[in-house]
C-alpha cells in the first residue's frame, strides 16, 4: 500500500464529514450569478487610523464618529439614493449617476475639511483622502439565488450588506494617489460612464471647484477660499507632523510627499 494511500485511509471519516458539510451548510452555486450593473464607486478612508487604535482609544472614537457623521449628513443634506458600506475607518459609496457620487463624496470632503479647519489642536486633526471608479457592482441580493437548500434563500438576509466588484477594488486601490483632502480618479472613471453622462476628464477630481452638477450643502464660503484655507492648515499640519513623527509611526519622507502633493492638489482653481 502507497503512503498517499495510507494517508486516504487515515483521514477518509475527516474527508467524509467535510464532503457531506459543505453540500449541506455552505451550498452554492456562482453559476446563477448574473452579469452585473455598472455603478460609481467612491472610497472615502481616514489615513492613519490603525495607528490611532494603537495609540489612543479617544482619538480612534472621535476620529470615526466625525467621519461617520459626515457620511451621514452628505447623505440626508443631498437626499442620497445610493448604497453605502462603512468598514470601520472607511466608507464605499455606490451610485448610478455621476452627479450623486459628485454630491455624496464633495458634501463629505467639504464638512470633513472644515472640521480640520475648526480643529486648534494638530494632535486632535485626521487626514482622509478618497478614490472613485466605476464598473460592474455585484450585491448580496445578487448571490441569493444560488444559495442552497431554499430555506436558506427564504431566511433572514444575511447577504444584504455584502458588495464586491472591480470597481470596488479599484477604488480602494486607487485612493493611494490621492493626497490628504484629495480625490484619485481611477483611469476607469475617465474612460467609461453612463449613458447620457460625460467621464471624469482628469486622475484627480478638484471637489471645490464649483459645479453646476453638485448637490453643495447650504451657506457655504467661497470653495476655492475654502480650499486655500485648508492647504494653509494643511501645510501647517506637515510641519507639526515632522517636527514629532515619533508619535505617528511616520517616515519624514512620506510626510515631506504628503506637503508635495498637496501642493500640486489645491493649487489649481
Amino acid at each position: 500500500m502507497t503512503g498517499d494511500a495510507n494517508i486516504e485511509d487515515e483521514f477518509y471519516h475527516v474527508r467524509t464529514y467535510a464532503k457531506k458539510l459543505r453540500v449541506r451548510e455552505l451550498n452554492f452555486n456562482s453559476e446563477h450569478l448574473k452579469a452585473a450593473e455598472n455603478y460609481y464607486v467612491g472610497w472615502v478612508d481616514l489615513m492613519g487610523a490603525g495607528h490611532a487604535m494603537g495609540t489612543s482609544v479617544q482619538k480612534t472614537a472621535n476620529f470615526l464618529a466625525r467621519l461617520h457623521i459626515a457620511i451621514e449628513r452628505s447623505r440626508k443634506g443631498c437626499g442620497f439614493e445610493g448604497r453605502l458600506l462603512p468598514i470601520n475607518d472607511g466608507v464605499f459609496i455606490v451610485a448610478r449617476s455621476k452627479r450623486e457620487l459628485m454630491s455624496m463624496v464633495g458634501r463629505t470632503m467639504i464638512m470633513l475639511s472644515a472640521n480640520f479647519i475648526a480643529i486648534p489642536r494638530p494632535h486632535d486633526r485626521f487626514l482622509l483622502r478618497s478614490g472613485i471608479a466605476y464598473g460592474p457592482v455585484y450585491f448580496g441580493d445578487d448571490l441569493v439565488p444560488g444559495l442552497r437548500p431554499k430555506q436558506l434563500r427564504e431566511g433572514e438576509p444575511f447577504l444584504d450588506r455584502v458588495m464586491f466588484g472591480p470597481a470596488l477594488i479599484q477604488a480602494y486601490r486607487g485612493e493611494a494617489a490621492a493626497p490628504p483632502y484629495g480625490v484619485a480618479i481611477h483611469e476607469s472613471a475617465r474612460a467609461f460612464c453612463p449613458l447620457g453622462e460625460e467621464p471624469f476628464r482628469m486622475t484627480h477630481w478638484m471637489w471645490w471647484a464649483p459645479n453646476e452638477d453638485v448637490n453643495y450643502p447650504p451657506r457655504l464660503p467661497p470653495l476655492t477660499t475654502l480650499k486655500d484655507c485648508l492647504r494653509a492648515e494643511l501645510c501647517n499640519h506637515f510641519e507639526w507632523l515632522t517636527s514629532s513623527s515619533i508619535y505617528h509611526g511616520l517616515e519624514t519622507n512620506k510626510i515631506q510627499q504628503w506637503r508635495i502633493a498637496c501642493k500640486q492638489y489645491f493649487s489649481l482653481g
